[in-house]
């Protein structure tokens, strides 16, 4: 299976290449770091995106049209809304709300709803986080990520962020993903782990948690693709770097 791996930041992307390993490719496309990784089953197009919800969604569309990908993946650091969320927590994202997206002024929809949902929530590919669940020794805490293109520190946003759309996480790209997926008619599924807590000080206890490494979603990776390898393969082989 032909399968996209977006993360925003290298410090997010290093323990998945040390991790997989079996770099066999690798690119810069439109400011697009692209590696081609061998492993079992899979052809893993691994894409180090930028920061942001226009540039991962780029990078998604980049993957679709350069290498026919048939799933996306995302893994990364986000901030929490959640006081019952410690710091290095693991968690699956369930929905993600694009919670800057308002047209609230023009037409009768809440904000975050795009003009052609009925809500305002996108929603990762539900039997992939069920098979990647029942897989796992014990299962993770599934959240709704509130994603924008604003990094959250402070205790008002992140109080209206848990208020208007039940958010449990902030972060700046998945929201971005699930549209060029939804549009591609691709699964999604997302893995995060928490960096700050719900409190002021979340640019010191994201620096804390890049330094001591404790991205933890890598160890989790093979049972993923394993998951995945059960949506079988098309018959168009993959494409090259």
């Amino acid at each position: 299976m032909r399968i996209g791996i977006i993360t925003a930041m290298a410090e997010e992307t290093v323990p998945i290449l040390a991790k997989l390993g079996g770099v066999v490719a690798e690119d810069e496309v439109s400011g697009v770091k692209i590696r081609q990784i061998e492993t079992g089953k899979h052809t893993v197009y691994l894409a180090t995106s930028g920061i942001g919800e226009i540039r991962a969604a780029l990078a998604v569309q980049l993957l679709v049209d350069l290498f026919d990908i048939e799933a996306v993946l995302n893994f990364g650091f986000v901030g929490s809304l959640n006081k019952n969320l410690p710091v290095g927590e693991l968690v699956i994202v369930e929905r993600a709300v694009h919670y800057q997206f308002d047209i609230s002024a023009v037409d009768n929809l809440p904000p975050g709803c795009y003009d052609d949902k009925d809500e305002p929530y996108f929603y990762t590919d539900k039997e992939l986080l069920t098979r990647v669940q029942e897989a796992l020794p014990r299962p993770l805490r599934t959240v709704t990520a509130a994603s924008g293109d604003r990094f959250v520190a402070d205790s008002a946003t992140k109080s209206n962020l848990r208020d208007t759309f039940f958010g449990d996480i902030c972060e700046m790209e998945i929201a971005g993903i699930c549209l060029a997926a939804e549009r591609n008619g691709l699964p999604v599924f997302s893995m995060k782990v928490v960096s700050d807590g719900a409190d002021e000080e979340a640019t010191v206890s994201f620096g804390e948690v890049l330094e001591k490494g404790l991205s933890k979603y890598e160890h989790v990776l093979p049972v993923v693709l394993d998951a995945l390898a059960e949506e079988g393969k098309r018959a168009k082989p993959p494409a090259k770097i």
